[in-house]
């Protein structure tokens, strides 16, 4: 757009004269003009000329955006000025590459990833992992990858994470474990074991009496010939709030939803390949953990053993968790 057409329709924003609509985000309420959202996003268009309510009394209340991102939102859809998105943060930046996948605004969407292109090279950690998260949430494969690339450059230079790693959603974590190829294995087995001590188990009651936890006793003293080599107390739980079942165990009523299950651990933990650990770092790390068996440790400890000692030796050992 013209830079004198952009400075007009940037007026419409500052005045109230020939406007037909309401806006209302959060506590705010945004006058706008139902043609031009309209032109800029179907969801208007479709929105203001259907049956709906909204088509009648021209006001609309949006739930799922914050009224700052909306405003600059706004100020795009009428001036499609890229220069203007410039002098966003990063996380506005997010906020608006939302608004364009659930509006379905291409030209917002287009002129965000040519930012983020431009920026990605001076990121910090934690803003790659803030586009790296975000490339997930809307099935983004460009920004996905770029944003692990330079997650693999940042790490290879500093050789640190940063906490803002281990607030992830589990599903991203485990995908970021995935990128970071350039991460030794014994350090994302550090990784792993730090992850899942701030986020807590969730026990799966099939598996209960295999493993037992802090707080979580089985009070079935005849033991399987299974559970010979159960691990006692496998992981540490902080603070939660338990309860007994009909068969005695102890269930957690914790309501927080970051809490992760047996079998989410087990795919970490498959994430990683031991046998490139040496014996010293596995029996340092993976050989005191509380999230395998001692029969499981022990499997590993003489695979990677025979690897490293032994190069006449049947390497078919495989991870134990299926």
């Amino acid at each position: 757009m013209e830079s004198w057409l952009a400075s007009s329709f940037q007026s419409l924003t500052e005045e109230d004269e020939f406007t037909d609509c309401c806006i209302c985000v959060e506590s705010r309420t945004f006058r706008c003009h139902k043609v031009i959202l309209g032109v800029a996003a179907d969801f208007f268009k479709r929105t203001f000329l259907s049956g709906f309510k909204e088509s009648t009394t021209g006001q609309l209340v949006l739930t799922n955006v914050k009224a700052d991102t909306f405003e600059k939102f706004r100020l795009y859809a009428y001036t499609y000025n890229r220069e203007t998105l410039n002098n966003y943060s990063n996380e506005d930046i997010v906020g608006l590459l939302e608004c364009a996948a659930m509006w379905m605004v291409d030209p917002l969407n287009r002129d965000c990833v040519e930012i983020i292109k431009k920026r990605l090279p001076e990121m910090l950690f934690s803003d790659l992992l803030l586009y790296f998260e975000f490339g997930h949430h809307i099935h983004e494969e460009y920004l996905i990858g770029a944003a692990a690339k330079q997650l693999n450059l940042r790490y290879i230079r500093d050789r640190r994470l940063p906490d803002e790693v281990f607030q992830l959603g589990s599903d991203v974590f485990r995908e970021f474990l995935t990128a970071m190829t350039h991460m030794k294995q014994i350090n994302r087995y550090q990784c792993v074991e730090k992850y899942v001590a701030i986020h807590g188990f969730v026990l799966n009651l099939d598996d209960a009496k295999k493993w037992e936890f802090k707080g979580l006793a089985n009070n079935n003293n005849n033991k399987q010939e299974s559970d010979e080599y159960a691990n006692p107390n496998p992981f540490k739980v902080e603070k939660l709030n338990l309860s007994a079942n009909a068969d005695g165990l102890a269930i957690s009523l914790d309501p927080r939803p970051k809490e992760i299950n047996i079998e989410y651990v087990k795919s970490l933990l498959n994430l990683i390949d031991f046998k490139k650990m040496t014996a010293q770092e596995f029996y340092d790390g993976p050989g005191k953990s509380k999230m395998m068996t001692f029969e499981e440790k022990f499997n590993l400890l003489y695979t990677i053993v025979k690897t490293r000692g032994d190069r006449g030796c049947d390497n078919s050992h495989s991870f134990p968790f299926k």
